[in-house]
């Protein structure tokens, strides 16, 4: 059955309901001077004033802050003093927000039921950890193994997994046309791609899983669990994709699985285009523990097509020194396939973090997807 994150990728986007963007607090008030950032999902109490209603902010990072509503709120949604309410934030290249409506549940009510009504899908898989853990696990070499030699190798439905753990290359194989290989199998892209009259007979991650699954639920089995958190990671990330098509910014995100080496976080960036200006550079975020380099980090920026400026993180002395000593031959390579490389710098110590930080929920507010 197809869910609701797959559903997304094969018709338009629904048209969603925002608050009108032209908020005048928000207008006259900086994203950061209300501690808000891009995708952040806040919570927030609704309190009458006068002739409009008001939202206190509850996160204790924005303790004290609050947005005036419009007067007349859009169709659809309806709030009331005392309703507290969920919003996803979107920030527009004009400067204003976008407050994307995610559930509003009064608190009287919700404080006299026994149980709070708990989110659906789509909620709960807004709010997966952005991490992706639960697919790391079964990424890792020998991740699927166990599962597939339970489930006994024969078993015909097996049959595309196993082709999937087959192809997938050795970390020293990876070359351009095997990454894109890799992109395309990873499950993320298939219902966009069947969307479009392509990739018929395509051997795809998150099919393979749902394959195990059946089987899995079939006999009971306690991998359930771990298998149908690591489809939910894969369809986190695509929901996520979907919701940032009409953002400040396009992101990505994607796990690329090696047969020797631990599994790659990709994470792929492009800011809208301004009226007037050029477009967007392109960055792409790449994270790996790999037990030959040890932990690192690489963003690459390209611009205008061919300019390429990249930034490299890790732990280990030895590994920095080494991409130093590199740096020319990678020039080199970049520039016999027509990129110049403006600028390589090679920095010993973590790289950035995630760019969204999260935290678990509070309780009652959601399905503790994280627990």
């Amino acid at each position: 059955m197809i869910t609701g994150a797959e559903t997304a990728h094969l018709s338009p986007k629904t048209p969603t309901i925002y608050l009108e963007g032209r908020l005048p607090l928000v207008v006259e008030r900086t994203a950061a001077d209300l501690g808000l950032r891009d995708g952040q999902v806040i919570q927030a109490t609704v309190e009458a004033r006068l002739d409009r209603l008001r939202l206190n902010l509850q996160d204790p990072a924005q303790a004290g802050r609050f947005i005036d509503l419009p007067k007349e709120l859009p169709a659809g949604l309806r709030l009331a003093s005392g309703d507290t309410a969920l919003f996803r934030v979107q920030l527009q290249n004009d400067g204003s927000i976008w407050l994307r409506p995610l559930q509003a549940q009064n608190a009287a009510q919700a404080a006299a039921a026994p149980l709070a009504p708990l989110p659906n899908r789509m909620q709960q898989l807004g709010f997966r950890p952005p991490d992706m853990g639960a697919l790391a696990m079964l990424l890792r070499p020998g991740g699927l193994d166990s599962l597939l030699q339970g489930l006994g190798s024969t078993t015909p439905e097996l049959a595309g997994l196993l082709q999937w753990q087959r192809l997938r290359p050795s970390m020293a194989q990876l070359t351009p046309e095997k990454l894109q290989q890799l992109m395309l199998r990873s499950g993320f892209m298939t219902e966009a791609l069947l969307a479009q009259g392509q990739g018929t007979g395509l051997v795809d991650l998150k099919s393979g899983l749902r394959q195990i699954l059946r089987l899995l639920q079939s006999t009971s089995h306690e991998a359930t669990g771990r298998v149908q958190d690591a489809i939910d990671d894969i369809e986190s990330r695509q929901l996520t994709a979907t919701e940032t098509l009409t953002g400040r910014e396009w992101v990505l995100s994607m796990l690329l699985p090696f047969s020797d080496a631990e599994p790659v976080t990709l994470r792929f960036v492009r800011s809208r285009r301004p009226p007037g200006e050029e477009k967007a550079p392109l960055v792409i975020h790449l994270h790996t523990r790999n037990r030959d380099l040890g932990e690192v980090w690489l963003q690459t920026r390209i611009s205008g097509e061919t300019e390429v400026d990249m930034v490299m993180w890790a732990l280990r002395e030895d590994v920095v020194q080494r991409a130093r000593e590199l740096t020319p031959n990678l020039a080199e390579e970049l520039d016999s396939a027509g990129l110049n490389m403006t600028r390589l710098q090679v920095i010993h110590g973590p790289g950035p973090s995630e760019p969204m930080p999260w935290r678990a929920p509070e309780t009652g507010s959601l399905l503790d997807v994280k627990t």
